[in-house]
């Protein structure tokens, strides 16, 4: 239990204090009392209180100077003011040193007990904070590398704008900002005999591959000045260099390259064919340089495995004329303000162009990437505490098992109906929870009054009875007994306070028929009224 010591020179105050105040129940303990600034010092250092409320006008130094000595050392130590006079000079000091509260003498015992529960909740608040900012430094050494990895592998899948990639978000993970960038693919062929049943077996020869996609690096990346190079593992079947500030020349890491390919065949049997992208000029630009090398491994697949691949857009597949930079900045605009209908029409729209003849696959990953990802951020923003319906990792797997243009875009087309289904779903019941707390708040205002639950439907624009149905289905009561446990929990209150009788807080507490008050207090809380005032 949280401490307090209670600063005032008038005993009177002191003692209407301590007896007055529900200690036990707001969780508080007076630890000791003082009528002066100077003892109110001493006192504070002997005993550490958790709290310090006190008067502004002390013998020997007043209120304000106590907070200011205080404040010097123990800069989060909650102070409560109480005083007799209402000078804004006074609460002008009173803020600049930090005073949690303010409050003028004389202060109801509610609001007095009110602020004290306040404070301890705001200190609650910070000492949870000041615990999750130690568990953060503690476990920064084991999240900053998770963090690296995931971010990397998100510079191959997001298109980010160069605003997005500050300084301070690039030292965090640990990268410096290149001035150039150029991605390379290496592509797994898994052998025939590997079927599903012997899952285990290509897993093995997976690590085995990337252990000396590793060791290479390391041993022969050192003879390249200023060159970092970052291994992503993508897929299944793909691993990905990523060079920043590549400063000898290509045919070096061609040279390490085709080490790597020799080793691994070597040692497992199984080829692995590499593509390499351009370099670009900013690191926002990697993904280009990624989707590049993927298409310079297209050449595998008609020259055979076990080489390495340069990009040549030259040699590239005649792009797509169709531009469809308008249709996703509509469908990103679409879920900003969660228009699920213009993003649905946009979707349709995008599929039609999608189906037209002539497209590229590539163009069509592009372009799902692209809607996913902005499903995704949107999701993550309106609804941070619930899973999406499709997670990006799994995404990312299943597009890579889409090889045929048809299969991908009706792939695509089930996601996005499916993510249709569950933000709707989701926004009815955001919508539904709504209603309820305007009825609760509706509750709050009015509980002293008679209240009619019609006149509540009414004024939400609801139906009665579909207000009843969904206020039972999402607190798990009707609105008659949570309205009387509200009421009684306000009477329980009062009555602790020894201000009134009981068919005051009866009448109080919107109670016109005091014997039926005392009926259901006795049913709520076990107890009459009596027996709590």
């Amino acid at each position: 239990m949280k401490t307090i010591m209670l600063v005032d020179d008038d005993p009177h105050i002191v003692k209407a204090l301590t007896d007055h105040i529900d200690w036990p129940s707001i969780g508080l303990r007076i630890a000791g009392t003082a009528s002066n600034g100077v003892d109110a010092l001493e006192l504070f250092q002997q005993l550490r209180p958790d709290l310090v409320m006190t008067d502004v006008y002390l013998p020997g130094m007043t209120g304000l100077e106590v907070t200011q000595a205080l404040r010097r050392d123990y800069p989060h130590l909650p102070i409560i003011i109480l005083s007799g006079y209402d000078e804004f000079e006074n609460a002008r000091a009173a803020m600049r040193w930090g005073v949690n509260h303010f409050l003028l003498k004389p202060a109801e015992v509610e609001e007095i007990e009110s602020v004290l529960r306040e404070v301890l909740l705001e200190e609650d608040v910070r000492e949870r904070r000041e615990q999750l900012e130690r568990t953060y430094k503690q476990e920064i050494g084991r999240v900053v590398p998770y963090l690296r990895k995931l971010f990397l592998h998100e510079l191959l899948t997001t298109r980010y704008r160069e605003e997005e990639l500050p300084a301070e978000r690039m030292d965090y993970v640990g990268i410096r900002i290149p001035s150039q960038v150029r991605a390379i693919s290496l592509q797994l062929y898994r052998p025939a005999f590997l079927t599903r049943m012997k899952e285990r077996d290509w897993q093995l020869l997976r690590y085995g591959a990337a252990d000396i996609i590793q060791e290479t690096v390391k041993e022969q990346t050192t003879q390249i000045n200023d060159c970092q190079v970052e291994i992503v593992d993508y897929s299944d079947q793909v691993f990905v260099l990523l060079l920043f500030d590549e400063k000898g020349p290509l045919e070096q890491f061609e040279s390490i390259i085709e080490r790597m390919i020799d080793q691994i065949f070597t040692y497992l049997k199984i080829e692995m064919s590499a593509g390499i992208g351009t370099s670009k000029g900013h690191l926002c630009e990697v993904m280009d340089s990624y989707l590049e090398s993927r298409e310079a491994l297209e050449k595998a697949e008609f020259q055979g495995g076990s080489h390495v691949y340069r990009y040549d857009s030259s040699d590239a597949l005649t792009p797509s004329t169709t531009d469809y930079s308008l249709l996703l900045r509509q469908w990103s605009e679409s879920w900003t303000d969660m228009r699920t209908d213009l993003a649905e029409e946009t979707w349709v729209q995008l599929r039609n162009l999608l189906d037209v003849g002539g497209t590229s696959i590539q163009d069509v990953q592009v372009v799902a990437v692209s809607l996913f990802d902005t499903l995704i951020h949107s999701w993550n923003r309106h609804y941070p505490m619930v899973a999406p319906p499709l997670a990006m990792s799994h995404f990312l797997r299943e597009i890579q098992s889409k090889y045929g243009l048809q299969d991908l875009i009706c792939w695509m087309d089930g996601i996005i109906r499916n993510w249709m289904e569950q933000i709707r779903k989701e926004m009815g019941e955001k919508k539904s929870n709504k209603l309820v707390e305007q009825v609760k708040q509706y509750v709050e205002m009015h509980y002293a009054e008679e209240i009619s639950f019609e006149a509540i439907a009414k004024g939400l624009f609801v139906h009665p009875k579909y207000l009843s149905q969904l206020f039972k289905r999402v607190t798990g009561e009707n609105f008659v007994s949570y309205v009387n446990g509200y009421r009684i929990q306000r009477a329980l209150e009062l009555l602790q306070s020894g201000h009134y009788m009981v068919y005051e807080v009866s009448e109080m507490t919107g109670f016109r028929n005091a014997t039926y008050f005392s009926q259901v207090f006795k049913m709520l809380t076990g107890k009459s009224p009596s027996e709590v005032g």
